[in-house]
């Protein structure tokens, strides 16, 4: 059976960040915490073959994770490889910061041996950077189908981020025959994204895809968290978790999806304040756990 595994659960940058000094970091520098890798998702399709949902920097420890973590479903490998595709939800530094090291400097795969599925603008980026000689690139649009390998299929749903960085960016949901789940690491508010897909409220655009879970942009808790400390926050757009509790309100477990915030920033206190992630269960949501979760689908 095919399935999903969270690689990561931490905003671009990880937890600790470059150059942070706060408690957050320093307790992962002085191994008190467990360090936080970029967001990504591993997914092993029904004839054993594996495919990656962003690359980041820290991809060697993010195959070594997808091993251990899906130990118990059988897999025996030490580091998950080969990999046969790689889809990139957009060209900002944490998603794709680690496309690199499927060349000849690090792994050494041969020409156009992997599948690269992403929007037009990153496999232009990724061109110019002379990043692509190891893949065979896919352009998806909004709204695509593709055929991921047996028993997995992946949907793409364009959102709008950050669009004058030329940053065509995209929701996806990965479709198996028992279960789907919804990958939206990344947009800037949901009154732009719900117009964008027509959908009055956040609860009925969940509904409508016929997803079990979704994995929601969780990079603030709140907007104060970042404005405190950078002058320019009102240039990093994300819907902070508190507005979307406002807008899920609690989950009825009959007919909503489960959903789980990810991409989480070393600001967000919800990766280490229980008061924090109870206000979250309590309403019936969740904060991923990398390496913990892994759906079969």
């Amino acid at each position: 059976m095919p399935t999903v595994t969270l690689l990561g659960i931490a905003q671009d940058g990880g937890v600790p960040q470059a150059g942070c000094s706060c408690a957050r970091c320093m307790a992962v520098h002085g191994k008190k915490s467990p360090e936080l890798y970029p967001v990504s998702l591993g997914i092993k399709d029904d004839e054993g073959n594996y495919h990656l949902i962003e690359a980041s920097r820290l991809l060697g420890k993010q195959l070594r994770l997808w091993a251990e973590a899906t130990r118990h479903l059988g897999e025996e490998l030490p580091i998950i490889s080969p990999i046969s595709s790689v889809t990139l939800t957009h060209k900002h530094l944490g998603h794709v910061d680690g496309i690199g090291q499927f060349g000849r400097e690090v792994m050494g795969y041969r020409s156009r041996s992997i599948r690269l599925i992403t929007g037009e603008r990153v496999i232009i980026d990724l061109e110019e950077k002379s990043y692509l000689e190891p893949f065979a690139p896919e352009v998806i649009s909004n709204g695509s189908k593709v055929t991921l390998g047996k028993g997995v299929t992946l949907e793409f749903l364009r959102v709008p981020h950050r669009e004058e960085e030329c940053s065509e960016t995209y929701g996806v949901i990965v479709r198996g025959n028992k279960k789907s789940i919804f990958f939206l690491p990344d947009h800037d508010t949901y009154e732009e994204t719900l117009n964008y897909h027509k959908c009055a409220t956040l609860k009925e655009w969940l509904r409508s895809l016929q997803i079990d879970i979704a994995l929601l942009d969780g990079t603030f808790f709140t907007v104060e968290e970042v404005a405190k400390r950078r002058s320019d926050a009102a240039g990093i757009p994300h819907p902070p978790i508190c507005e979307s509790l406002d807008l899920l309100k609690e989950r009825d477990i009959e007919i909503d999806p489960e959903v789980i915030f990810v991409h989480l920033n070393h600001t967000n206190p919800v990766i280490d304040d229980e008061s924090k992630r109870q206000e979250i269960k309590e309403l019936g949501w969740d904060i991923g756990k990398q390496g913990h979760h892994v759906w079969e689908i």
